[in-house]
């Protein structure tokens, strides 16, 4: 069963991957915002944290209503149930540094998985320590001016495949304002 459902998981990230290229259509107006929509999640309005953004989370009905925190360092975490937990905050989205920390880091080895335009799915381990291996993803949301950072909470332990499903909720961040009518 579990070899099954990470078979689901990849061939669900190839084919939400395989989608691009498409020519645009006649009216440019149609594909200036794109949604996205993934099964068995939900929206949620971040605006009364301080963030004009929604996110696809786990939906509440099965999952349990999504727990917010802004912490003190400015990051808005993101914990639905026990599988799914992410942090969102203002940063420059630097993918070199990150790894660049992960192969200079005297504790951890790291091993990059998945490496996209604006995200890395990235294992860590400490070797021959008997630590449980543990897996991270990080993505640089540009919404507008602003650039997000956004990973898993660190403190967590989530299965490489709820990484691959939270990486796919960080790329459907978009503004909750309305946009600029021109006069």
């Amino acid at each position: 069963m579990k070899q099954l459902t990470i078979l689901f998981s990849v061939l669900s990230i190839l084919v939400l991957t395989s989608c691009g290229g498409e020519t645009p259509t006649d009216n440019p107006d149609e594909n200036t915002e794109e949604t996205v929509q993934l099964k068995g999640f939900e929206s949620l309005d971040l605006t009364e944290y301080g963030f004009n953004l929604s996110v696809m989370v786990p939906e509440a009905e099965i999952n349990g209503e999504p727990q917010v925190t802004l912490t003190e360092r400015g990051a808005l975490e993101i914990v639905v149930g026990d599988g799914f937990g992410m942090e969102i905050m203002y940063g420059e989205g630097d993918l070199a540094l990150l790894k660049s920390d992960l192969q200079e880091d005297l504790v951890f080895k790291s091993e990059i998985l998945k490496e996209e335009e604006n995200a890395l799915i990235y294992t860590q381990d400490i070797p021959d320590s008997g630590v449980k291996t543990q897996n991270h993803f990080f993505y640089k949301a540009v919404v507008g001016n602003d650039v997000y950072e956004v990973r898993d909470i660190m403190e967590g332990e989530y299965g490489s495949s709820m990484i691959e499903k939270m990486l796919e909720a960080a790329k459907t961040i978009k503004s909750t304002s309305a946009p600029e009518v021109a006069a």
